[in-house]
């Protein structure tokens, strides 16, 4: 009877902390139906680094674009590895609402490079001259090409680069998800596990309990930005595959589950017209402007977060190089006010040196450097966690001489 008592005791308590963890919310701000622009911006949201089952994924094209569908994404790079052959991709274009793209994502040296072009190269045959193609991309300055060329999870064990840095590199993943949750669980195991019991209960705590700030990343990337032009952009990395680190194993994320933790967002002037060629290209060079900021979007829906520099009569937006004035200002708007205590930080040269907590706040710029912004949210956990701060949004910098 006292061991019935015991297992009915412990069967309870699973059940309501179950139901616990069914019933939280990770969202810092009110749910809108239709989240509107800023006046003025038009917001896109977009993933790259996904793989299919042409490389190391799990499902079709057709698969993850559906996916992509229903995680309202307005476009999407499929980027799997090193292939020489079209068989099984996904014609590019318009799939209902979503923009379907293919880059590529290359082996080279230690490291894997992400290779973004307004007009698809021909197709490589080999490696070595994907290798060669690349060497010579590399070698280039950035500045007066159409092609992007990122280095994909620059800190993963096994993957890092060696040696300096090319001038060719156009940016790094400032952010990748299967980079983060590796890390988690060289972290500890006994919590990555806890996660795992979670996420049949509530993927979206399961997985942002993993998070934590990509430091090494964002220490690299601020080195870059010192001495050039670096964007910082996310990676989703999704596989949606069954993987195993010793005896463990375990799903990582679905398509779907990936796509709606963590994006980029694209701010644009001008809205895409509906042209799948034209509006690649709109995209491209957003990017490789550095046009855009990286959101966390799990925590809520960014759109409407707007931040722009102003010196005398002029706007600039993120990644602009110009000369400080007098006058020279960060603006930010958020689309809300967060439920939770929050702030707008301003990263100077990699320091924080600066903050706000309003919803719309300015920095007065009074030297030059290179200037980002983060906001960040005070989230609360529920039992083992505590609470901590975690960054919301990441921007793109800005250059002010």
């Amino acid at each position: 009877m006292r061991k019935i008592l015991i297992a009915s005791a412990v069967f309870f308590l699973v059940f309501f902390y179950g139901l616990v963890l069914s019933q939280t919310r990770v969202s810092i701000i009110a749910d809108e139906l239709e989240p509107k622009n800023a006046a003025g911006f038009y917001d896109y949201r977009g993933v790259s680094n996904v793989h299919t089952d042409r490389g190391i994924g799990s499902g079709s094209a057709f698969d993850v674009v559906k996916a992509a569908q229903e995680a309202n994404l307005d476009w999407l790079f499929l980027t799997d590895l090193n292939q020489f052959t079209s068989a099984g991709a996904i014609p590019d274009g318009y799939h209902r609402k979503t923009l379907v793209m293919t880059a590529d994502e290359y082996s080279y040296l230690d490291s894997r490079l992400l290779l973004y072009e307004p007009a698809k190269h021909p197709n490589f045959e080999t490696l070595g001259q994907s290798q060669l193609f690349l060497a010579d991309l590399l070698s280039q300055t950035s500045a007066p090409r159409e092609d992007l060329v990122v280095l994909a999870h620059p800190t993963k064990p096994g993957f890092s680069w060696n040696g300096p840095y090319p001038t060719g590199l156009d940016g790094i993943e400032v952010v990748n998800l299967k980079s983060a949750w590796r890390k988690a669980w060289d972290s500890s195991k006994i919590s990555f596990l806890w996660s795992a019991v979670v996420y049949p209960f509530n993927s979206d705590l399961a997985l942002m309990r993993l998070y934590d700030e990509p430091q090494e990343e964002l220490d690299l990337w601020d080195q870059l930005s010192h001495t050039r032009h670096t964007i910082g952009m996310a990676g989703a990395e999704a596989t949606a595959k069954t993987a195993s680190v010793g005896e463990v194993s375990w799903k990582f994320p679905s398509y779907q589950t990936s796509f709606s933790l963590l994006s980029n967002h694209v701010l644009m002037r001008t809205e895409l017209t509906g042209e799948a060629d034209g509006d690649r290209r709109k995209i491209l060079s957003a990017l490789t402007k550095g046009e855009f900021y990286v959101s966390l979007d799990v925590l809520g829906n960014p759109k409407g977060f707007t931040v722009t520099a102003q010196s005398g009569d002029h706007t600039y937006m993120m990644g602009s190089r110009f000369k400080r004035g007098k006058d020279t200002r960060i603006m930010i708007h958020l689309p809300s006010e967060p439920m939770v205590p929050f702030e707008a930080a301003l990263i100077k040269d990699g320091q924080h040196i600066d903050s706000r907590n309003a919803v719309d706040s300015k920095f007065d710029i009074k030297e030059p450097g290179v200037y980002r912004i983060l906001i960040r949210v005070f989230c609360g956990f529920t039992l083992p966690d505590g609470n901590r701060w975690v960054t919301w949004i990441y921007t793109n910098p800005f250059y002010i001489d």
